[in-house]
């Protein structure tokens, strides 16, 4: 069974308050890591992207919730279900929402399988490339499909957000192999706003264990932030499988 080793961080940036939430759990034949975005602007987002985290995690311990698919699935549908529950109880949050992104792993089969709402983020590092980033449900992302470009004040407008009662038609990524140097990054629009593709994957390149690429990455974004004055809140989880340092190393020797 490969080793999964993880590392986190959560900060409010500029912002008055951080309406970020993220989590994890790891236990001997599966494990669960998860992120989520309260939406900006409205009443409730931290207690949206509570939700969002909980009831994702949940789906670990629902027995009816068995496989990776199932878990993808129930994971989106308990938290989209609990955050318009809260909706309907405190009209004064009725318009609350919050993105989410979750991996699934199933230790025991070694296969990964993730889903996501928004525009909170996936990547998947294979010896120290990037293999795969999860597509935004946003405005920009859907007219950069088409060719066309989004102006600054509609850049973070999003097409799908739990809450939103637009949930239905969201897919999970496809099940992957978990392979020896696997490197999973998830993370909110604060944080991958100030990075780019190649930064991620240099600091995954000279990155000693999973907590310093954490580290590495959060700089940038702090640096990025410094060139403007103003800051999201900024949250990631990183997680490794097996010993990345050293799949990494060895293709690039």
């Amino acid at each position: 069974m490969l080793t999964l080793t993880t590392a986190q961080c959560s900060h409010q940036g500029s912002r008055a308050s951080n309406e970020d939430a993220l989590g994890f759990r790891v236990r001997d034949d599966d494990a669960c890591f998860v992120i989520s975005d309260g939406v900006g602007g409205q009443a409730g987002g931290a207690i949206a992207s509570r939700l969002a985290v909980h009831w994702s995690l949940q789906q670990l311990d629902d027995k009816q919730s068995y496989g990776l698919q199932a878990m993808t699935h129930g994971s989106v549908d308990a938290a989209d279900a609990a955050i318009v529950a809260e909706q309907r109880r405190n009209p004064e949050r009725a318009r609350m929402a919050a993105t989410v992104v979750a991996l699934f792993i199933d230790r025991r089969e070694r296969m990964a399988q993730w889903i996501h709402v928004g525009d909170s983020r996936l990547y998947l590092f294979r010896r120290g490339h990037l293999l795969r980033r999860t597509q935004d449900h946003s405005l920009a992302a859907q007219l950069q499909q088409a060719g066309l470009s989004c102006g600054p004040d509609k850049a973070h407008l999003l097409s799908h957000a739990l809450g939103q009662a637009d949930t239905d038609n969201i897919e999970p990524g496809a099940a992957c192999t978990l392979e020896d140097g696997d490197a999973y990054l998830l993370c909110t629009d604060g944080f991958w706003n100030g990075l780019d593709d190649a930064a991620m994957q240099r600091c995954l390149q000279v990155a000693g264990n999973v907590a310093d690429w954490v580290t590495l990455l959060a700089g940038h974004v702090r640096q990025h932030s410094d060139c403007d004055g103003t800051q999201d809140n900024y949250s990631a989880l990183g997680v490794w499988v097996g010993d990345p340092q050293l799949v990494t190393r060895a293709h690039r020797d």
